[in-house]
């Protein structure tokens, strides 16, 4: 969802983040000084998300690192190719030049804190989760909100970032399903199984199958057909997994053949587009 800020909005949420110390730690507060600098110093009005996101790894190099695959140092360079690591990232270069002159003086140099409408989301997010817990908004707690944010996501991987760990997603691993089973080789345990299309679940449709299911031994060997047709194949250990993309039918019939143990079990999942 776009973030659209009027004057007033954008004004009182720049005055919270620059004058206030409720919202974010420290350690946050210095990462948006970095940004600030870096995007006055390459001449940049406005910090979005992946301005700020670069903050972050200026800030702390290690810690962006554990939570994110890919290119750091590129991208940092590209965004802003004049940058500093350390105490220095904190101090505009001229001040710095100041200091190296002979005099070893240095005057106050200002710049703007201005930031995107979809960067202030990103922070105010983060300040949220932070606040469920009782604190202010900590590093992790704005990589967390990255994570949340489908605005922030697509800005990293157009950027060519992922996050270093499989992340939950309600969307993806529950609303997609039109079908889910998992067949035991137990006795009394159905070998034939029938479900209705959910009109709510579109295609293209792909039939999953995987074994063990949950905390039961693997089968050694399942064979899977859908409306009389073979789709899927799973043997231990060699083919733990087997998918392949299937047509759904009005009604369909499920066919499973198990081969032991006694205690084996096995998933059947298919999936599809929600509407």
């Amino acid at each position: 969802m776009k973030v659209h800020l009027n004057d007033f909005q954008r004004s009182y949420a720049q005055y919270r983040i620059g004058f206030t110390h409720d919202l974010l730690s420290q350690e946050v507060g210095e990462s948006l000084r970095r940004t600030a600098l870096a995007c006055a110093e390459n001449q940049k009005k406005q910090a979005g998300i992946i301005d700020v996101i670069c903050g972050l790894y200026l800030q702390d190099r290690d810690e962006m690192k554990r939570h994110f695959r890919g290119d750091f140092e590129s991208l940092v360079g590209r965004n802003f190719p004049i940058h500093r690591y350390g105490h220095e990232g904190l101090i505009p270069k001229v001040m710095l030049d100041q200091l190296a002159s002979d005099s070893g003086e240095a005057g106050a140099v200002g710049y703007s804190r201005d930031y995107r409408d979809d960067a202030f989301h990103l922070l105010w997010l983060s300040e949220r989760l932070a606040n469920s817990v009782g604190k202010r908004a900590s590093l992790k707690d704005v990589i967390a909100a990255i994570a949340l944010d489908r605005e922030a996501m697509d800005e990293l991987s157009r950027n060519g970032l992922t996050p270093a760990r499989t992340l939950a997603d309600f969307d993806q691993d529950i609303r997609t399903i039109a079908f889910h089973a998992t067949p035991h080789t137990g006795e009394g345990w159905p070998r034939e199984l029938e479900f209705e299309i959910d009109k709510e679940i579109q295609p293209p449709y792909r039939l999953e199958a995987s074994t063990p299911s949950g905390g039961f031994q693997p089968v050694r060997f399942a064979r899977v057909k859908l409306n009389g047709s073979e789709v899927a194949d799973v043997s231990w250990p060699e083919k733990p997994t087997s998918s392949s993309d299937v047509v759904l039918q009005t009604t369909n019939k499920l066919e499973i053949e198990l081969h032991g143990p006694m205690f084996g079990s096995m998933e059947v999942t298919v999936r599809g587009v929600p509407a």
